[in-house]
């Protein structure tokens, strides 16, 4: 019985705080670019990840009826619409073509996914699965965004573009919804949470091995295009002050 409350109800209501937080470390920066108005070296690509991610589980919870799916990816999907419509606001036109096609791509993967459970004439069990199996393609791509930078760590023996709370906070939030989808014997929350806590690892791995260098600041360049794609979240590692 214990094992059960601790299984199904406290390791996701941990999760959900997590969650949270997991989505809310990217959001002083955010602030930053929004009282600086440039982008810098942000990459909002992972925040476009996010909002998708977030859509994708939050219709999961309501197929499901999960509160603790549905609770802890409301905040997120708020959280990535502020983000992602401030960001594009102060990026480069290059940045911004990737955000729009970023956006693009999603939108159609959710779209077909809708149209597909709508109209294909399937049972509930049916329709979770096929939910179940978009929900899970978004989330392994917002879980593996920040391995991205990982030729450039390589090559430069250097974590600066990788950031250790948010690798950290990712195992976490991996290895707790592993936790709770195991206590369900939902493959769809455990195998991809599974995953995400191993990609987080092996951030977390890099930035012991490989500590992050502090780079020279960058001087704005005197137009409205001087934002410039850079690290997964912050050039040197570290949130701005």
């Amino acid at each position: 019985m214990a094992d059960s409350v601790l299984m199904k109800h406290v390791a996701p209501g941990l999760g959900c705080l997590v969650a949270w937080a997991l989505f809310a470390s990217p959001f002083k920066a955010v602030l930053q670019v929004r009282a600086t108005k440039m982008l810098g070296s942000l990459n909002p690509l992972p925040m476009v990840a996010m909002w998708a991610n977030c859509v994708a589980w939050l219709v999961y919870s309501f197929l499901t009826v999960d509160i603790y799916v549905l609770a802890s990816n409301i905040p997120g999907l708020l959280l990535g619409s502020f983000m992602t419509i401030s960001c594009y606001g102060y990026a480069d036109e290059k940045t911004r073509n990737i955000m729009v096609q970023g956006v693009m791509f999603f939108a159609t993967v959710l779209t077909a996914a809708g149209i597909a459970v709508s109209f294909g004439k399937f049972d509930h069990a049916g329709t979770v699965y096929i939910w179940g199996c978009t929900t899970v393609f978004i989330l392994l791509i917002f879980y593996s965004a920040p391995l991205s930078a990982l030729a450039e760590v390589l090559r430069t023996r250097s974590s600066a573009s990788l950031y250790l709370p948010f690798a950290a906070m990712n195992v976490a939030n991996g290895l707790l919804w592993t936790a709770y989808g195991l206590a369900l014997g939902d493959l769809f929350i455990y195998g991809p949470n599974m995953v995400g806590a191993v990609f987080g690892s092996v951030q977390v791995v890099l930035c012991i091995i490989f500590p992050s260098k502090p780079t020279a600041d960058r001087k704005p360049p005197p137009s409205d295009d001087a934002a410039e794609m850079g690290s997964i979240l912050y050039e040197d590692g570290r949130p701005s002050d």
